[in-house]
């Protein structure tokens, strides 16, 4: 059997994506948790919208580490 390359990203809401695989020097998070985020949808966006960063699909977009470890701290 293979293992799930995918498995540690599964236990969590989020993850951050390496900074050497994200352009313009911003961050991303990568969305994980689909049921979590689901019923949080609006509180999300307005979130992010109060700070600057997008939504985009099941990414987010912070442009500075004040606003990630922000972001770290709301919603893990």
């Amino acid at each position: 059997m293979s293992d799930d390359v995918f498995a540690e990203w599964k236990q969590n809401r989020f993850i951050i994506a390496p900074r050497e695989l994200v352009d313009d020097g911003v961050h991303l998070i990568v969305l994980t948790d689909y049921r979590y985020w689901a019923q949080h949808t609006d509180e999300l966006a307005a979130w992010c919208q109060a700070r600057d960063s997008v939504t985009q699909g099941m990414t987010v977009v912070i442009k500075d580490e004040a606003t990630l470890t922000e972001f770290v701290l709301r919603w893990s």
